[in-house]
């Protein structure tokens, strides 16, 4: 039996919130021609398709056709990856998450994946999507998700998931700053470290 642990990415592995959303909001706010309210908390969906979506049904807007929903997701992506090119070091790792990707990786009965919002709108689909393009019909002994976001939390608890806060901008009975602290973080997924095996546990000797 296997474990699934599955990541979020943006405000979880990688730091990337502060300028992705501000670049997200202003986009949608010219396409869109709307007040954009940058508390996403406030749209049922939290997804860069989510959002826009929420906004034409709250405003009226017809897209029936999905021509603005397209003109947000292209012009966002163009932009995105302009601010990138320009500043290369924008989007920073998450202090720890690389080491600990790695050394789940060489875990055996660890089995893990990554989420995307591009596979829907919904956080709980979005989820189920993703486990089952990792196990198939297989069922793991346990499903542990790795978030930034209230909205993952709030997934977690209507599909029965371990939940791990990352971040510091959820209150939770297990939440984390980063993933620095890995031997406290694989002690909450209930593994253990093989010191011959494991990548970080390697790089963590004396």
């Amino acid at each position: 039996m296997v474990h699934l642990v599955m990541f979020d990415i943006d405000g979880t592995l990688v730091d990337s919130t502060e300028f992705d959303g501000r670049i997200h909001a202003e986009v949608i706010h010219e396409v869109l021609v709307v007040v954009v309210d940058r508390d996403w908390s406030t749209c049922p969906h939290v997804t860069d398709g989510g959002v826009p979506e929420e906004l034409l049904r709250r405003h009226g807007i017809d897209d029936s056709d999905g021509a603005r929903r397209a003109a947000v997701k292209q012009r966002f992506v163009a932009r995105v990856r302009d601010y990138i090119e320009d500043d290369p070091h924008a989007v920073r790792e998450i202090p720890g998450a690389t080491a600990l990707l790695a050394g789940l990786r060489a875990m055996a009965g660890c089995r893990l994946v990554l989420a995307t919002s591009s596979d829907a709108h919904p956080r709980v689909e979005i989820l189920r999507i993703a486990a089952h393009r990792a196990l198939g019909d297989l069922a793991p002994r346990r499903r542990t998700y790795c978030g930034d976001g209230a909205w993952d939390r709030k997934a977690c608890v209507e599909l029965g998931w371990d939940f791990v806060a990352i971040g510091g901008k959820v209150a939770h009975a297990v939440a984390f700053a980063s993933f620095a602290d890995w031997a406290m973080i694989l002690s909450v997924l209930g593994m253990h470290v093989e010191h011959s095996a494991c990548p970080i546990a390697r790089d963590r000797r004396p």
